[in-house]
């Protein structure tokens, strides 16, 4: 696919990550990449939306990240997108190094997406996507908590914005676990 970065481009996003650590402003083309949700001592767990973006454009974004596993937290890992299905997407990450998971248990549930569909209430519907992970998914969260401390991983689901899909309270609890820091690629 031609994504790989050389040496020189992984230090520059290295160094440049380092630098935002420390509140050192990296002008708009790296703010734009990327922003922090939460800062933590840990880890850093990525999240990232498919939503206006071609495969190509993913795959290009997860690799500037150095992103290791991209971790799909659909309940069902199914487009109208064709490079956004299981298997194409799979392949994608494959071809670029990057290992993909599916991790079904920590998406919302078919009721709870047709509820907000139907209210567009967003605080009823994270208060109980919230709730359900905190009461029956304990496991996976610590499971994804865990495996953000030995790879550098990514959380992906439809919507482009952090703040709009359940990954964002995904994230948010298992960084509550190790500490880590919670970005999110624009």
């Amino acid at each position: 696919m031609g994504h790989y970065l050389d040496d020189n481009a992984k230090r520059r996003v290295r160094n440049a990550k380092s630098l935002e650590a420390f509140g050192v402003d990296l002008g708009d083309s790296f703010s734009e990449r990327y922003r922090t949700i939460r800062k933590g001592e840990g880890p850093t767990i990525y999240t990232v939306g498919y939503e206006r973006r071609s495969g190509d454009d993913l795959i290009s974004a997860l690799v500037d990240a150095q992103i290791e596993v991209l971790v799909d937290v659909r309940q069902k890992p199914f487009s109208r997108k064709p490079d956004f299905r299981k298997v194409a997407l799979a392949t994608l990450c494959d071809e670029s190094g990057i290992r993909y998971e599916t991790w079904t248990r920590l998406g919302s549930t078919q009721h709870q997406r047709e509820s907000l569909r139907e209210t567009g209430d967003y605080t009823r519907f994270y208060r109980l996507f919230r709730d359900l992970m905190k009461r029956g998914r304990k496991n996976e969260i610590r499971a994804l908590a865990d495996l953000s401390a030995t790879a550098t991983i990514a959380l992906i689901c439809y919507e482009r914005a952090h703040d709009e899909c359940h990954r964002s309270v995904v994230a948010e609890l298992a960084a509550e676990l190790c500490d880590a820091s919670v970005v999110a690629i624009t």
